[in-house]
């Protein structure tokens, strides 16, 4: 390997106009981007020196100015530039890179280097390999680009102007290098793509071994395909396929190459879930006029490369970059990084002139056009509100108990995009992690965050656990009719400005679509319904109760405190057979109308179910009067509320009370110890009953860091030690973490503190 790295070193230093010069590193440069909540408005501006150089001159109404002033002035906080190993002009080299490189830090920006690798343009169509490397062995040729990224990065360093992020390789979707590291097409073999991964490895150890802040530098990988998420799957499955370990996916989005804002959308969210990783659109740009300054033919120059929408003028140019950035800004968990527009200084000068021009962020005058004031605008308030959703199954048609399982599955859409803000993931099947807690009798309860304006379009699931379903459609509910008006078999819940409790939702069991906020009984001002449910199987079994012979049930009680709803010696309430209902049709309901002032808090009502043509006396049997304490909150709600069923005959006692505060303890997550930590932890947990148990560890933007338990448990104290480090053994860093506690009963988490 000796020869091997002399040689990539020789070619290197025989690059023209090579200089190094030694200067003090100082510490408080020794955090790079420490700032990830900072969204990147960025620019490619590589043609700055030779405009410069041509006598193009950069202006602000009318005033000439260092256009990098420009560009901070308006928003801007990352500069990109491309560097070419030998080109044949003395542009994009290292000296001039060296030179942009002091300009843009001593303008406070950070700074976006692009290794073309090549001696020119480099982009899925041509990866031509630098002269200087032309004919060499493959492994001579990592050598050279370990050691040529290695002293670019050395020679930025020494100068104090270490790039805060690099790209290795720029468009590099169809491979680099050709044809060693080339891709796709006839070249798509496990072979070729092992020889792209161990170039682009080579790259990755130049930076990382360059200086002691080498690992600080974060790493991009590059590619074109911004709306099409097929190849840009299929490009990065291969290539995390072969180890490669990056930190941001970059893409560019040209809408006359590369697709729709709607595609970039869908190609952004699904990347950002299927990978996990920070995503920059590094390439972008649109014109302001279609018109023409000189003789240089534009890219851009006909009304059907424009999207839809969005006119060929400086405010349509305002509204495609106001409607990218909120696009990107929106990415699922947080991980759209930013925005880098492509040239946006690449006016027309003489001789050379541009095919650009009228994709510039400056006039042909050069003046700043207005357009650039959408990179100062504020992004709006993202932060979460709480949504609490409430459900009661009254109206489910099999026997579900307190310690049973409730679950929402669905789908999110907006800045969540199916993963909640708090890590917890959404989907239409058992993987949702929304699961609802008990709050007493038929009420459930389960409180989420969401962003405002997003959108959750969901179904109930019911079961006895998380994997056996109560016994219609396997648990799912019928069909709902949303609310609002919209179309479709869902509930939609759409999140607004602040903490919201949704109006209780019951589930439909019936094979009707129901409005999503029905309920089986009317509301009435003057009144409060009581929904009273009773089981009628084990009487039927027992041979007292034949539907067919005996029968309707009714619920009879004190006159007095039910305000004359109820009597003991007339059924007044006749309850319904709910024939589709579990073991050919068990349950009969009904509503009482129970008068507001006839209810006083405090005061008691009684009563029992009744049999109508029974061979006996109707009544239940063995049993004392059953008793509805009325409590303050049910007219200070104003709600009108629900009976938890009961089986015929035997005993049970049912409160209107708050039902928040009757929540089984089937489980109990402990705040971890210590906390905060350093690099160990302890988490200790304690089911009343077994269960199936997930223990999971989330970042604060909601990716999964860790699984440290998921199987079933027997009841019992659980405790375990966490060491800071991922599922793949790689050392967290220091932040906020959430752990949770996933059970058939409900879930509970806590938030851990790291501190190194």
């Amino acid at each position: 390997m000796r020869f091997h790295l002399t040689v990539g070193l020789i070619l290197l230093l025989f690059l023209p106009g090579f200089t190094v010069n030694a200067q003090l590193v100082l510490p408080d440069m020794l955090i790079i981007n420490s700032d990830p909540s900072t969204f990147i408005k960025g620019a490619d501006v590589s043609f700055i020196p030779q405009i410069e150089d041509l006598g193009g001159v950069y202006k602000e109404n009318d005033i000439p100015q260092d256009p990098l002033k420009i560009f901070k002035d308006y928003g801007f906080n990352y500069i990109r530039l491309k560097l070419w190993h030998t080109p044949t002009e003395n542009y994009n080299n290292l000296n001039k890179i060296l030179y942009m490189a002091k300009r843009i830090k001593d303008r406070d920006l950070k700074f976006l280097l692009n290794f073309h690798y090549s001696d020119t343009w480099a982009d899925p169509g041509k990866q031509y390999k630098p002269a200087a490397w032309d004919g060499i062995d493959f492994d001579v040729l990592k050598d050279s680009v370990y050691i040529y990224t290695k002293t670019v990065m050395q020679a930025l360093n020494t100068q104090q102007t270490l790039p805060d992020m690099v790209q290795i390789g720029n468009e590099i979707t169809s491979g680099m290098l050709w044809n060693d590291g080339r891709v796709g097409g006839t070249y798509n073999t496990t072979q070729q793509w092992q020889k792209l991964a161990e170039l682009i490895n080579a790259g990755i150890q130049g930076v990382r071994e360059s200086c002691e802040r080498g690992d600080s530098v974060r790493v991009m990988i590059h590619i074109d395909r911004g709306g099409d998420n097929g190849a840009s799957r299929w490009y990065f499955d291969n290539l995390l396929g072969q180890n490669v370990e990056f930190d941001i996916i970059g893409l560019s989005f040209y809408p006359w190459w590369h697709g729709t804002l709607g595609q970039l959308r869908t190609n952004l969210n699904d990347l950002a879930l299927r990978y996990g990783k920070e995503i920059i659109v590094v390439e972008s740009a649109y014109p302001w006029t279609l018109q023409w300054y000189d003789s240089v033919s534009n890219i851009v120059g006909s009304s059907n490369q424009l999207h839809s929408g969005y006119p060929a003028t400086v405010d349509g140019q305002a509204a495609f970059l106001r409607d990218l950035i909120k696009i990107i800004r929106n990415v699922p968990n947080r991980k759209g990084l930013g925005l880098f527009y492509w040239a946006p200084e690449y006016i027309s000068v003489e001789p050379i002139g541009s095919p650009w021009e009228n994709n510039a962020l400056f006039g042909f005058d050069g003046n700043v056009l207005s357009s650039i004031d959408v990179f100062l605008e504020e992004a709006p308030d993202t932060e979460p509100i709480n949504v609490t959703v409430r459900l009661n199954t009254s109206t489910l048609m099999d026997t579900l108990g307190e310690n049973h399982f409730t679950q929402i599955r669905g789908e999110i859409s907006g800045i969540s995009y199916n993963v909640l803000p708090d890590g917890r993931k959404l989907s239409w099947d058992t993987e949702s992690e929304l699961i609802m807690q008990n709050q007493g009798g038929d009420y459930w309860e389960i409180t989420f965050p969401m962003y405002t304006d997003d959108t959750l379009s969901f179904k109930f699931w019911t079961g006895f656990s998380s994997d056996r379903a109560t016994f219609q459609r396997l648990g799912w509910e019928g069909p709902i009719r949303p609310y609002g008006g919209l179309g479709g078999n869902r509930r939609v819940i759409v999140a607004g400005a602040h903490d919201t409790t949704i109006t209780v939702q019951y589930y439909n069991s019936t094979g009707d679509t129901k409005a999503q906020f029905y309920q089986p009984f009317e509301t009435k001002d003057d009144s409060v319904a009581v929904y009273f449910r009773v089981n009628m199987g084990k009487v039927t079994a027992s041979g007292r109760f034949d539907p067919a012979l005996n029968g309707p049930v009714a619920v009879r009680g004190d006159e007095i405190s039910s305000g004359g709803s109820l009597s003991r010696n007339k059924s007044r309430v006749i309850l319904e057979r709910e024939e589709y209902s579990v073991n050919n049709g068990t349950f009969w309901s009904g509503a009482v109308y129970i008068p507001r002032t006839a209810i006083v808090p405090g005061n008691v009502l009684e009563y029992k179910f009744y049999i109508e043509n029974d061979s006996r006396d109707g009544w239940e049997n063995g049993i004392a009067d059953r008793s509805l304490t009325f409590s303050e909150s049910l007219l200070q709600d104003n709600r009108d509320t629900t009976l938890h069923w009961v089986y015929f005959d035997e005993s049970g006692t049912v409160n209107i009370a708050d039902k928040k505060k009757q929540i089984p303890k089937y489980f109990q997550l402990d705040q971890n110890y210590p906390n905060p930590f350093n690099s160990q932890t302890q988490v200790s947990y304690y089911l009343d009953k077994p269960s199936n148990v997930s223990l999971r560890i989330y970042d604060i933007e909601g990716r999964l860091v860790s699984t440290l338990t998921n199987e079933q448990q027997a009841a019992g104290r659980y405790s375990l030690v966490w060491d800071a480090r991922e599922d793949n053994n790689k050392t967290i860093v220091s932040g906020i973490y959430l752990i949770y506690l996933i059970t058939d009963y409900g879930v509970q988490s806590r938030k851990l503190l790291l501190l190194k």
